[in-house]
């Protein structure tokens, strides 16, 4: 015995409106895990560039313009670094030009300082919490 075109119909209805009432949610989460990566993925990077330029004693540049154009769709980087200033970390005392770092996409925001004396930290600059994050 098969399903009459009303069953089906209906089940399509009450489908596509649990879907409809769970999009939202769904977006929101996939926003926050984008930022969490992103921003965790640049923190990793300049960590990393900071290690090799005290391994190696010699003077790092990093072209942020070059993370900004791997981006991914709806996220936007700001930094405050200039081609006259730009972001590097000095040899054996891992000391870098001080700055910051902004990610921001529809809902979430976050910022990565570095300081004079090379330190690297995260933190949440606008938006929704982010688990893990301090507020900036």
């Amino acid at each position: 015995m098969g399903f009459s075109l009303l069953e089906i119909l209906v089940s399509m209805a009450v489908v596509a409106i649990l879907l409809a009432a769970g999009m939202p949610g769904l977006q929101q989460s996939s926003e926050r895990v984008q930022m969490q990566v992103w921003s965790e993925r640049i923190l990793m990077l300049l960590q990393q560039r900071k290690a090799f330029a005290m391994s190696e004693n010699r003077q790092i540049t990093i072209a942020i313009d070059s993370i900004a154009a791997e981006l991914p769709n709806g996220l936007s980087l700001k930094h405050n670094f200039r081609a006259g200033s730009p972001l590097v970390f000095e040899g054996n005392s891992g000391f870098a030009r001080a700055g910051s770092i902004e990610l921001q996409n529809a809902g979430y925001g976050s910022k990565i300082i570095i300081s004079g004396l090379g330190r690297i930290r995260r933190c949440q600059s606008v938006g929704m919490v982010l688990p893990g994050f301090r507020a900036c």
